[in-house]
C-alpha cells in the first residue's frame, strides 16, 4: 500500500479524475518496462523525489508483477473516491483498490483487497442461499439447469417496489454486455455467408485507417487482441453510455485511440472492439445493426421481450425490473427511459433482455439451424461472463457443453461483496455438476 500527499494543482472534476485514473491503471497495468511504471508516478501521483519516489517505484513494479496472471478480463466499479478493478483469467480473480485525492487530482493509493470469505452453495441449500439474499435486501432472479435438468428458478425480490412487483422468470433486466454474443453471432454469419474472413484487416472495410490499427484484423477484434481500450468515451460525455453519438463519430474515437499494444501482441478484453464489429456488421450487410440481429437472431428464437435502449415494444411498466445502481435515469430507472442506444456501446450493450429469451438465443445459435457447425463453435464451449451496468443490473452466467448452465440476473445488490461471492459460488456450483 502506498499514500502520498500533493501540492495543489488546476482540479479536475471527480468524473474526469475517474475516467483519467481507470484510463492510466489498466495502462500501467498491461505495461512491462521500467519507463511506464516512471510515467505513470509522473502523470498520477503526487510528487516525489529520492527515497519516497524510489519506493513507489519498487511497490508498483512488485504490484504490476503480482496481478500480471490476472488480466485477461478487467472490470471496473466506481465509488466515491475509489476506483474498483476487478481481475480475472484462468489463474484467478483479484481487486486492486484505487484511491482518489480528487483535491489534489491525483492517485494517493494503490492497493490489492483482501480476499472476502468463500462462501459454498450446494445444490441442498441453494433455495436457502436465494431465500437469504432476498432477506439482505438483494433482488434479481437465479436459473440452475444441470446436465439439461432445470433445478432451480426462481425470483426473488422486488422488480418494482412502488407498483408492489415482484421479480418472475418472465422479468426484463439490463443485460449489460450481453449484446457482444449478438455481435459474435452476426459476424459468424456474415463469415458463413462469405461476406467476411477473421483474417481480413480492417482497411478492407474502412477508408483512412491509421498505420498503427491498419493490421488489426476481424479475429483480433474478436478475442481481445486489437490492443484497443476497453472503452472509447471522452470527458466531455454526460454519460459513459447513454449519451448519443453516431456510427461515424464512434469509428473515428476509436479510430483515433492510441492502443494499448500492437495488435496480436497482447490480450485485453474492449468493448470499443465490439462495437468496431457492429460498425462492420452494418458497412457490410447494408443493414442497421439492429435490424440485423433483430431478423437473424433475436425473431428466429422467438425474443418478444428483448431489445434496445428507448423502445418499448408494447411492453409496460410492470414488465421491468427497476435498477438500482449509483447512476439512476428516468423515473423509474429502466431501458426504455435511457434514450436511443448511443454508439458508445452499440454492438457490446444498450439492450434488455429476459431469462427465457437469453435461453432461446442460445439454444437457436447452439442448434444449427442458423450457423452451422464451424461458425457456431464459439458457443458450444464453456463460457463464464459477468455483465453489468451503472444503472443496478448484473448479469452472471455460466455454461458447460454438458448443458450445465447458471444464470443469475440482479437488479438490486446492497453489497456487492457478498454478490461476488455468490457469483463465484454459483460457478463453483456449476463446475461441480458440468
Amino acid at each position: 500500500m502506498i499514500c502520498t500527499v500533493s501540492t495543489g494543482q488546476a482540479q479536475l472534476s471527480p468524473e474526469a479524475l475517474e475516467a483519467k485514473a481507470e484510463r492510466n491503471v489498466e495502462k500501467f497495468l498491461l505495461s512491462n518496462d521500467d519507463g511506464a511504471i516512471n510515467a505513470f508516478i509522473d502523470r498520477n501521483m503526487a510528487q516525489m523525489s529520492g527515497e519516497s519516489r524510489k519506493k513507489t517505484f519498487e511497490y508498483l513494479k512488485r504490484l504490476r508483477s503480482q496481478l500480471r496472471p490476472y488480466l485477461d478480463g478487467i472490470g471496473v466499479d466506481l465509488m466515491n473516491n475509489i476506483v474498483l478493478f476487478n481481475l480475472s483469467s484462468d489463474n484467478g480473480s483479484k481487486q486492486l483498490k484505487v484511491v482518489l485525492d480528487h483535491e489534489n487530482d491525483v492517485i494517493s493509493n494503490l492497493e490489492v483487497m483482501k480476499a472476502a470469505d468463500a462462501m459454498t452453495i450446494t445444490l441442498e441449500n441453494l433455495g436457502q442461499t436465494i431465500d437469504n439474499l432476498e432477506q439482505e435486501g438483494f433482488a434479481g432472479l437465479v436459473h440452475v439447469r444441470i446436465k439439461g435438468e432445470v433445478f432451480f428458478e426462481k425470483g426473488f425480490g422486488m422488480a418494482n417496489e412502488k407498483l408492489n412487483q415482484k421479480n418472475t422468470v418472465n422479468t426484463i433486466f439490463g443485460i449489460g454486455s450481453r449484446p457482444i454474443d449478438f455481435t459474435v453471432a452476426a459476424i459468424f454469419l456474415l463469415r458463413q455467408k462469405g461476406q467476411i474472413a477473421l483474417e481480413d484487416t480492417i482497411d478492407k472495410y474502412l477508408d483512412n485507417v491509421p498505420e498503427d490499427k491498419s493490421s488489426i484484423t476481424i479475429h483480433h477484434l474478436l478475442t481481445g487482441q486489437s490492443g484497443f481500450p476497453d472503452f472509447f468515451h471522452t470527458n466531455e460525455d454526460w454519460d459513459a453510455d447513454l449519451r448519443y453519438i453516431d456510427r461515424k463519430e464512434a469509428v473515428q474515437r476509436l479510430l483515433a485511440q492510441e492502443l494499448l499494444f500492437e495488435p496480436g501482441k497482447g490480450k485485453k478484453h474492449s468493448h470499443g472492439a465490439f462495437g468496431l464489429l457492429a460498425a462492420l456488421i452494418e458497412i457490410i450487410s447494408g443493414e442497421p445493426y439492429y435490424t440485423f440481429i433483430r431478423q437473424n437472431f433475436l425473431d428466429p428464437a422467438n425474443m418478444t421481450r428483448t431489445g434496445e435502449y428507448g423502445e418499448s415494444r408494447g411492453l409496460t411498466l410492470t414488465d421491468f425490473a427497476v435498477g438500482h445502481g449509483p447512476s439512476s435515469i428516468g423515473i423509474p430507472n429502466i431501458p426504455p427511459n435511457w434514450g436511443k442506444t448511443s454508439w458508445l456501446v452499440k454492438g457490446s450493450g444498450g439492450m434488455y433482455s429476459t431469462l427465457n429469451d437469453l435461453l432461446g438465443f442460445y439454444r437457436l445459435i447452439r442448434s444449427g439451424d442458423v450457423l452451422n457447425e464451424e461458425n457456431s463453435l464459439f458457443f458450444k464451449g464453456p463460457t463464464a461472463n459477468m455483465d453489468g451496468s451503472d444503472r443496478g443490473f448484473e448479469l452472471f452466467n455460466v455454461y458447460f457443453p454438458s448443458d450445465t448452465e447458471v444464470f443469475l440476473f440482479l437488479n438490486r445488490q446492497p453489497d456487492r461483496d457478498r454478490a461476488r461471492n455468490v457469483i463465484k459460488a454459483l460457478e463453483d456450483l456449476a463446475k461441480q455438476h458440468r
